[in-house]
């Protein structure tokens, strides 16, 4: 039997964006836990912003209307690294944000229709939105030739010029990922088979530290709420990682673990932070406790 990990990135990322924890996952142990660790990318391009290739920004993360989505174009990757092994997989997958949700629409909705050479042991979902974010509830809200403009200039956008109608597409998967969306309600309905079989596991922040975070992380998580007692009006933060809301990462079919030093990017940073060096602490422990069973 061959012991695989899988490495998913998140919303409009790269594998490179694993590094870290590719790199950490081959360290912790004197023998090996993986004999293989693949780490795939669900979009066509770097970023996935060249809207020419199939599988970019405007792809939903799932649809049961089309199979051009962004879980069926990871399925198939999978498929393709694996057909040649001799051996029967085991596979651990790492999902860091969106890339949790891409992998879960992956198991819930294609993994049980297909005979496979592979099953999926354990599944580490870090700062995964499994009941949305008020992040992309406020985005799709924000004028859109602000926001494009602003995620050409700090993405690279590769391709000049935006119409009306990328916007359109582009919303699929902020809009899966607004609280009660469509997609989430179907993604959170009673396990199946195969998804009972997966030893769960998430962990999410409260740390919000860095410029970027500081800037939106006031005005897209704070709420109001009013009372007869002195000053009325009252104010606060929703708890969250800088990109996720908190409360909306635990399953309740999983271990949900509270990490608060972690920020959202810590959850990749498995060498260079030190909150994420506390992440892979956690993780390891998981692991060596469960070797052999």
């Amino acid at each position: 039997m061959l012991h695989v990990a899988l490495l998913v990135h998140g919303f409009a990322g790269k594998s490179a964006f694993m590094d870290e924890i590719q790199e950490s996952l081959n360290e912790i142990s004197k023998i090996p836990i993986y004999n293989i660790i693949l780490n795939l990318s669900y979009y066509s391009s770097t970023y996935g912003l060249d809207f020419s290739l199939p599988y970019d920004l405007r792809t939903p993360i799932y649809d049961p209307r089309t199979n051009q989505t962004l879980a069926h174009h990871l399925f198939k990757l999978i498929i393709r690294k694996i057909q040649n092994y001799s051996e029967f997989v085991e596979m651990d997958i790492f999902a860091h944000s969106m890339g949790g949700l891409v992998t879960r629409a992956m198991i819930k909705y294609l993994l049980g229709k297909s005979k496979l050479n592979f099953s999926i042991r354990r599944v580490f979902l870090l700062g995964t939105p499994n009941h949305g974010t008020r992040l992309a509830q406020k985005l799709i809200n924000i004028p859109t030739d602000i926001f494009l403009t602003g995620l050409n200039l700090i993405l690279e956008l590769p391709r000049g010029g935006i119409s009306g109608s990328d916007w359109y597409t582009l919303n699929s998967q902020f809009l899966q990922m607004v609280p009660k969306s469509q997609f989430l309600k179907e993604l959170n309905r009673p396990l199946n088979d195969t998804e009972k079989s997966i030893e769960w596991f998430t962990i999410r922040g409260l740390n919000t530290s860095g410029l970027l975070e500081s800037v939106w992380q006031p005005f897209l998580f704070r709420k109001f709420w009013i009372n007869s007692t002195f000053p009325f009006i009252h104010r606060g933060v929703i708890p969250n990682d800088g990109l996720v809301d908190a409360q909306n990462v635990p399953l309740k079919y999983a271990t949900n673990i509270l990490i608060p030093e972690v920020g959202h990017m810590d959850l990749l940073k498995w060498k260079s932070s030190k909150a994420g060096r506390k992440v892979l602490y956690i993780v390891n422990e998981i692991l060596k406790k469960r070797i052999g069973k």
